[in-house]
């Protein structure tokens, strides 16, 4: 519990604790120290675990490695109370809620946990709102005195329109981005309502970003694919239930090659598209795909024609091959797999051998299949490409 306002023997008020906590956050606010200080000194004063949930039910922040989430009509509730509440998120963990807004604009709820009372808690996250409010507000002046410098930078890279080599390294070192280094193009999608969430979440990633309506292009390095998992996590936490997702192009260590990795990335995302279920695809883990991206598309063309073009205008027959070569020829798996009868899988593997003139378990065989399948999914994703 706080205090309550104190008087001194000359009858001089002394300030409600509360008020003095809330000062000190508020210097922490306006140094740029970021929400996790506030968060932290707000588990400090409490001994407890202390959050900041997006409107959309992602953690944007916290003193502990909880991801628990909250789901965004359970969010909406809080909004609608407009006082401090107890919430439990997905997972179970129960917490004391107080939302947090700039003016018309709702940042999210700010979290305590282990709730000994609503009531009880409310002069300490009341304390905390204005501070995490404060670095919304900065980190949106920040994002926008920034967005088109980071801008120009990814186009340029993207396109490989560099201006001068010197100077667009210096200025990507600015941002903490070293193109001498090993790093990745990456390319994150969202297709969902909520886009002017999405352009808001973008715009707070701490590196540069070029939002092109539904997608959002970067430059990671380091450790790609754990970088590329925590920002679409923290970018899905933000925007909502449809998926956002990831795709890197290959490594690269010069940004002269960083075009190619761009262009890479978006054809990634484009057979991610093609992969219902997955939400992330890394170049790396593509197998023999990474061998066909440098194939001219005219002759990827030609070796699909060549041992697929009989069942090509059937669909249904090519997910069948594939569906058959993935299982090592089980009737059982593929029914499964394509909710089929068995006696159906039988016929189509029948046609399929008979228009294809070769067994499709023949060894030999089955790496040709295998390769022309791939050419063909990554002719598809190409098409996707701008």
């Amino acid at each position: 519990m706080i205090d309550k306002a104190e008087v001194t023997e000359d009858r001089t008020p002394v300030p409600d604790r509360a008020e003095v906590f809330e000062r000190e956050l508020n210097v922490l606010a306006l140094s740029g120290d970021g929400w996790l200080a506030i968060l932290r000194a707000l588990a400090r004063r409490t001994g407890r675990t202390a959050r900041l949930v997006g409107v959309h039910g992602g953690v944007l922040a916290a003193t502990d490695d909880g991801t628990e989430s909250m789901t965004p009509v359970a969010v909406a509730h809080v909004f609608v109370e407009d006082r401090v509440v107890e919430v439990t998120c997905d997972e179970g963990w129960r917490a004391s809620a107080l939302p947090v807004r700039v003016a018309q604009r709702r940042v999210g709820l700010l979290l305590l946990g282990e709730p000994d009372g609503a009531a009880d808690d409310e002069p300490l996250l009341r304390a905390a709102v204005t501070a995490v409010a404060i670095e919304a507000i900065r980190r949106d002046a920040v994002a926008t005195a920034t967005a088109e410098t980071a801008g120009r930078l990814i186009d340029e890279l993207r396109y490989g329109a560099l201006r001068n080599l010197g100077d667009v390294t210096r200025t990507a070192a600015r941002f903490g981005l070293h193109l001498d280094r090993p790093h990745s193009a990456v390319v994150f999608a969202y297709s969902g309502p909520n886009q002017r969430t999405w352009t808001t979440a973008l715009s707070w990633l701490e590196m540069p970003v070029r939002q092109e309506g539904e997608l959002g292009l970067a430059v990671l390095s380091g450790n790609v694919e754990r970088e590329i998992s925590r920002i679409r996590i923290r970018l899905q936490g933000m925007v909502g239930d449809v998926p956002v997702l990831a795709a890197a192009g290959p490594t690269v260590s010069d940004p002269r090659g960083t075009a190619r990795s761009f262009h890479d990335a978006e054809t990634v995302l484009g057979l991610l598209r093609r992969r219902p279920g997955e939400v992330q695809l890394m170049f790396s883990s593509l197998g023999l795909a990474q061998l066909l991206f440098g194939v001219p598309p005219a002759r990827l063309q030609a070796f699909v024609d060549q041992h697929l073009g009989p069942i090509l205008e059937r669909e249904e027959w090519v997910a069948t091959l594939s569906a058959w070569l993935a299982t090592n020829g089980s009737r059982a798996a593929v029914a499964e797999l394509l909710h089929l009868h068995r006696n159906s899988v039988g016929y189509r593997i029948g046609q399929i051998r008979e228009l294809l003139g070769a067994n499709p378990l023949d060894p030999e065989v089955t790496l040709q299949l295998q390769a022309a399948l791939t050419a063909r999914e990554l002719l598809l994703a190409l098409r996707e490409v701008p």
